[in-house]
């Protein structure tokens, strides 16, 4: 029968819209840099299974390419793609349900049907769950010791205090409390601040946590290595963002917590003391985005000088990437109220030019990367006063080079972790 390596997740298997997408589509496309640093996965009979929640394939959320990227790993290594069925699959707000965590519910039943399923095929069952909805799956899966649970946190409640803290903070307890029940199963964690966290904040002890730190792949259709650099501008061009600017660049989900509501009216500020040829670039996908928050946000685009701003509502896998590049981009800007290890952080670490300036917000989970990393502009508060003065900082800066990057391997990073979690298989 063999063992089963499953990943479960609400977001990139067949979607792409924030960073859990990326940490789940990389480990498809890794898997092969992964298997051979994973001596079990050498040794032993697997097959590899994604589980994701329905989305409609005709609606403009879904990602053909994600999802056929992991499909084909799948079946290259004797598994298969799996649906599971969900209230409303037509579209990504619609399968999220962020306002009904009893949608939440169903969708954890679901997969954990699917699962129970694979339970009755395989001797042994390792799942790696990605998403707060799916965080008391073991909770339903109680009755399945050959089942081990790997639930890797991109939130917790005590840090992410947005619309559904409540909710979470339900679900996590509830999956958490189940998890510590079966000797196998594990906490993931993205990163040293999530780490303590989980040990201070909700007294995990080690022999309940993993690592797993996330990484930038080596690979990636999200990071093609060879793209001429007319055709990258070209695609920027297409997307509004003028390279004749000096530019100034954040992006992240349109949400509370990415501090949207804060950069633009420090950015108004910013362009009315500084030259016309300043430019603010801002991607914000706004296809799980509350409505309300949508709207707070374009009244303030209202009041910014005319023409200085460009706004990129629909998620776009390759503009960071290529935009990172260009010497255009003079300053990115990290505004978020809380984070737990930000990939858009990592790739400029990793791929930025190495003029470019990065203004941060305070915040525990960028100065894990930041601190004493080298010249970068610090902001202490999310007031304008204290934004504008770190974006000037970064404006009149001269000489300033990226900090080194300690940005670490996906494949090694996610290899560490499930040597680990794999201990397990007998």
């Amino acid at each position: 029968m063999g063992k089963a390596l499953v990943v479960t997740s609400i977001d990139g298997l067949a979607t792409v819209e924030c960073g859990i997408a990326s940490v789940v589509h990389w480990f498809f496309e890794e898997i092969d840099a992964i298997v051979e640093k994973v001596p079990r996965l050498l040794r032993q009979d697997w097959s590899l299974y994604a589980i994701s929640p329905r989305i409609d394939a005709a609606c403009s959320d879904f990602s053909p390419q994600v999802h056929t990227l992991v499909s084909s790993a799948c079946a290259e290594h004797g598994g298969e793609f799996l649906w599971a069925e969900v209230d409303d699959p037509s579209s990504l707000r619609a399968v999220w349900s962020l306002g009904d965590p009893r949608r939440w519910e169903r969708m954890c039943a679901s997969v954990a049907g699917q699962v129970r399923a694979l339970a009755e095929r395989h001797d042994q069952v390792t799942v790696l769950a990605h998403g707060i909805m799916l965080a008391p799956l073991r909770d339903c899966l109680r009755d399945l010791d050959r089942v081990q649970i790997v639930f890797v946190p991109h939130t917790l409640g005590p840090v992410f205090q947005d619309q559904v803290v409540g909710d979470r903070a339900v679900f996590e307890k509830r999956g958490f409390d189940a998890m510590a029940e079966f000797a196998q199963d594990r906490i993931g964690c993205i990163g040293p601040y999530f780490e303590e966290i989980l040990r201070t904040g909700y007294g995990r002890t080690s022999a309940q946590l993993a690592p797993f730190v996330n990484g930038i792949p080596a690979g990636s259709f999200r990071f093609p290595a060879e793209v001429p650099a007319a055709r990258r501008r070209e695609h920027l061009e297409r997307a509004g963002v003028p390279l004749d600017k000096r530019l100034v660049f954040s992006w992240g989900r349109c949400a509370w917590q990415k501090g949207f509501d804060a950069l633009i009216p420090a950015w108004s500020e910013f362009r009315e003391r500084s030259s016309d040829d300043w430019h603010c670039v801002l991607l914000m996908p706004q296809e799980v985005s509350a409505p309300e928050y949508v709207a707070l946000l374009d009244e303030q685009l209202a009041r910014v000088p005319s023409g200085s701003c460009t706004v990129i509502r629909r998620f776009d896998p390759l503009l960071p990437y290529y935009l990172l590049r260009e010497e255009a981009l003079e300053i990115v800007v990290f505004a978020s109220r809380f984070e737990g290890a930000p990939l858009s952080l990592l790739e400029t670490l990793r791929f930025g030019s190495p003029g470019l300036r990065i203004a941060w917000h305070d915040i525990p989970s960028l100065a894990q990367f930041l601190q004493g990393a080298g010249p970068t502009f610090r902001f202490g508060s999310l007031e304008r006063a204290d934004m504008v003065e770190s974006l000037l900082r970064a404006r009149d800066s001269e000489d300033v080079t990226l900090p080194e990057s300690r940005v670490q391997s996906f494949a090694d990073n996610t290899a560490r972790g499930l040597r680990d979690v794999l201990r397990w298989w007998t």
